[in-house]
């Protein structure tokens, strides 16, 4: 995990010197908040690649396999954005991201015995996961100068533990709101 991590900051110096815009991005959802910085990369037609490097704090209560599911971890993303897409400042994205996540879990199991009373006794843990997260969206473009810009977005994927190293935790569908401040270069 260290090693993928510290490629993607090796990988950020060249990344400064070859974008087209530089963003701040917080994206929101049901059970956590994800920020981090994208680079967008500009290839013709409207079209860019991206790219970004952020932190997921996450607390997912009871929605995931345990009674209490909390954590987080960095990670990194690559995409594809098609801008003015419909309308004028519509973009359409699609985006993968890897987290390298440390999730702390609490559950509670129901012990009985050959003869009643039975009794709830709390476990807990720590799992480490990779999550993939493939997701696509859309951003909506305001610009407030010529460089300067601000640009909510609304995406929805799906989260994939590929590797765990412990208890399950939970995986599946989520929706993101995000909010982007930008700086065109």
């Amino acid at each position: 995990m260290k090693k993928v991590f510290i490629l993607a900051l090796l990988f950020t110096p060249f990344v400064l010197f070859a974008q087209n815009s530089i963003q701040l991005e917080t994206q929101a959802y049901p059970a956590g908040i994800i920020p981090g910085v994208r680079f967008d990369f500009n290839i013709g037609n409207n079209s860019y690649l991206t790219s970004r490097i952020g932190y997921n704090f996450t607390d997912r209560q009871d929605f995931g396999k345990n009674d209490n599911e909390e954590g987080g971890g960095p990670g990194f993303g690559i995409g594809y954005v098609k801008s003015d897409f419909i309308t004028q400042n519509l973009s359409a994205h699609i985006r993968t991201d890897l987290w390298f996540m440390d999730i702390d879990w609490r559950d509670s199991q129901t012990i009985c015995g050959i003869a009643p009373p039975c009794f709830e006794q709390d476990i807990n843990g720590t799992s480490k996961i990779i999550i993939l997260q493939p997701t696509i969206g859309i951003e909506y473009n305001i610009p407030f100068s010529a460089n300067l810009f601000l640009k909510p977005s609304l995406s929805f994927g799906y989260e994939i533990n590929i590797k765990t190293k412990g208890r399950e935790v939970g995986e599946g569908a989520i929706l993101l709101i995000g909010l982007n401040v930008g700086h065109r270069f």
